[in-house]
């Protein structure tokens, strides 16, 4: 692959302002998807006759920001109130059928849209990215796995138009 041709004026990148650029979107991308899901959670919990949906809602986008772990929080604390103030077997399903859409909707509508194409991710890279890094580092390496690997990817692609 050849690098680009740069035009007249053009100044070569400086990969250490790029990674402070793709660290600044990767940050509003995670808060972005953490205030949608807080909003998802809240209007579906909502529908499911959740009692204290808004506080499970927001503790669910937040809990958003921490990989795996994160996304099974909402589920937990909704089915838990649902058991501790009135059980119901139908609120129970309709509150993990909201759970269900909305993970769905997140893993492969909000979080590719916003999050892996302004950064320049693929996908499979990614997930390497975040089995090594729970593999290497468990949960602290699965929270900085995609920033890492987007830095990464700024810096190859320096090295890549210099030569």
């Amino acid at each position: 692959m050849q690098p680009a041709a740069q035009l007249p004026g053009d100044r070569p990148s400086n990969p250490i302002r790029e990674s402070v650029r793709v660290l600044g979107v990767y940050l509003r991308a995670r808060i972005l998807i953490a205030a949608l899901l807080t909003l998802l959670y809240a209007f579906g919990f909502a529908i499911a006759r959740v009692p204290l949906w808004p506080v499970v809602a927001v503790i669910g986008g937040l809990s958003s920001f921490v990989p795996s772990i994160g996304a099974l929080v909402p589920l937990v604390l909704a089915v838990a109130s649902i058991a501790l103030v009135q059980w119901n077997l139908a609120h129970v399903l309709l509150a993990l059928g909201v759970w269900t859409f909305i993970q769905l909707l997140e893993a492969f509508f909000i979080t590719p849209r916003l999050l892996s194409r302004p950064l320049g991710l693929r996908a499979l890279p990614v997930f390497l990215a975040l089995l090594a890094g729970s593999l290497f580092f468990g949960p602290v390496g699965v929270l900085l796995a995609v920033p890492v690997l987007a830095v990464g990817l700024v810096f190859w692609r320096a090295l890549a138009n210099k030569q």
